[in-house]
């Protein structure tokens, strides 16, 4: 068959009147060209960066405590900021990723990356975190009364409650993106 025969079968075609396309089809088309369609990548790369700006906002709230207890604050500044740098290198790396150039494979394994980036870093702010944050309780009780100690407890099971779930969100895209690149690479192979 000779490309004149394909065009011509492809001109053959003809659709019933009235055809607008399948709808669900229409509205993606129409959510796309609006940008309100984000990919995996897109919203991993936003959950890191939402976390790099808690981070900055973290530093920003201590600089107030430099009066009343400056260890505290200077401890829980750099905290904040290796933390934040920390996740800011996520969001790079995450925005980095460009699968229409990558070789599944290649995909693959920087997703694997990110991932075992985020297991590092889960374990390094949880080490670093629940001694800062003791240290604080322990800080804030002896300033403001032994009632603050439970408040401070009670914002650091608050806090790592939604730290669990930002977590499991996260792990849950990054499970999907893996799946996706290792169902298209054994496609490619069969």
């Amino acid at each position: 068959m000779n490309i004149d025969d394909l065009k011509s079968n492809w001109n053959s075609i003809s659709f019933p009147p009235g055809y607008g396309g399948v709808p669900e089809t229409a509205e993606l088309m129409s959510r796309v060209r609006a940008g309100r369609v984000s990919t995996l990548r897109d919203r991993l790369a936003s959950i890191s960066f939402a976390l790099t700006m808690l981070c900055l906002m973290g530093v920003l709230i201590m600089v107030p405590y430099f009066a009343a207890t400056p260890t505290l604050a200077i401890l829980a500044i750099c905290f904040f900021i290796f933390i934040g740098s920390l996740h800011l290198r996520n969001y790079l790396r995450v925005r980095r990723l460009n699968f229409s150039i990558m070789s599944d494979r290649e995909a693959l394994a920087a997703v694997c990356a990110i991932e075992t980036s985020r297991v590092r870093l889960k374990a390094i702010a949880m080490t670093l975190a629940f001694p800062l944050l003791l240290y604080m309780c322990f800080t804030f009780s002896s300033l403001y009364g032994h009632l603050m100690f439970y408040g401070c407890l009670a914002g650091g099971v608050i806090g790592a409650t939604i730290g669990f779930f930002i977590n499991r969100k996260s792990m849950t895209i990054i499970r999907e993106m893996r799946r996706q690149l290792s169902d298209s690479e054994a496609t490619d192979k069969n």
